[in-house]
């Protein structure tokens, strides 16, 4: 009888670890989620970006693209520096966002881009933004 109680108490004390575990981690995450208003967004926000996004190394609008980034699941991860411009780009409304990258990442040419790295990009506002921190 002794084997069989402390089993049941093995089993409960793993369920309430399991969701004590499980309430952690949901309330660390809980501040973070996908932004489609982007008038949210100003200077220290984070956020990842999914899609190709145009990254220019000079902070001007008329530079040419250096880098493309690739369309993968984990995304551009950035903090932005400054809000430079809220207005369209190639007939797309959109903002002009100067980021600090947050992650590294490989880009379509191949190349591998270390993080740290302040970057050009303009936002087009048909693209949500995923994991969005507003400091």
């Amino acid at each position: 009888m002794r084997v069989y109680e402390k089993k049941k108490m093995t089993k409960r004390m793993l369920l309430l670890f399991l969701f004590v575990f499980s309430c952690t981690c949901a309330s660390a995450h809980s501040h973070r989620f996908i932004l489609y208003d982007h008038s949210e967004i100003e200077a220290l926000s984070t956020f990842r970006i999914r899609g190709e996004i145009d990254l220019r190394t000079e902070k001007d609008v008329s530079a040419p693209v250096i880098y493309r980034t690739l369309n993968h699941e984990g995304g551009m991860k950035v903090t932005v520096l400054e809000i430079l411009d809220e207005a369209g780009f190639q007939n797309t409304e959109g903002m002009w966002l100067y980021v600090l990258l947050m992650a590294p990442m490989w880009v379509d040419d191949g190349t591998w881009i270390e993080k740290y790295n302040k970057f050009l990009i303009f936002l087009p506002d048909e693209i949500p933004v995923f994991d969005f921190e507003k400091h």
